[in-house]
C-alpha cells in the first residue's frame, strides 16, 4: 500500500516555468534545459520502480516515497532524505533510484 505516493518534485515545474519565460538565446538556457533534463529522468526512475512495488500485497508491505526526516545528534538539525521506504513486519528496505540515459540503477 502506498501511503506517501510519488508526486513530481516542484523543481520540474519551476525549471519549465524558466524555460518557458526565458529568450532562447538567454546565456543559461542550456545549462536550465540540461537541469531539467537531469531532473525528469530521476523522477521517471522513481515512476519505473513504483511498476514493481505496485505488484508487491498491500497487506504485507507500506511504501513511502520520498521521505524528509530530521536527525538531531546535537542541538543542530540535519535531515535526509529516502526517495523509497518498503515497510513489511520484519524489515526496513530503503531505496535510492537513478535514471541514467536507459537504464535505472537501484540502491538498496
Amino acid at each position: 500500500m502506498f501511503i506517501k505516493p510519488i508526486k513530481p518534485p516542484l523543481s520540474i515545474q519551476v525549471l519549465e516555468a524558466l524555460v518557458r519565460r526565458l529568450s532562447p538565446k538567454h546565456p543559461r538556457i542550456d545549462e536550465i534545459k540540461e537541469e531539467l533534463r537531469i531532473t525528469k529522468a530521476g523522477y521517471r526512475g522513481e515512476q519505473s520502480l513504483d511498476y514493481f512495488l505496485g505488484a508487491l500485497s498491500s497487506k504485507k508491505y507500506t511504501i513511502f516515497h520520498d521521505l524528509r526526516l530530521p536527525y538531531t545528534p546535537n542541538t543542530e538539525p540535519y535531515y535526509f532524505q529516502i526517495d523509497i521506504l518498503l515497510v513489511c513486519s520484519t524489515h526496513l528496505l530503503m531505496f535510492r533510484s537513478q535514471k541514467l540515459c536507459r537504464y535505472t540503477i537501484l540502491r538498496s
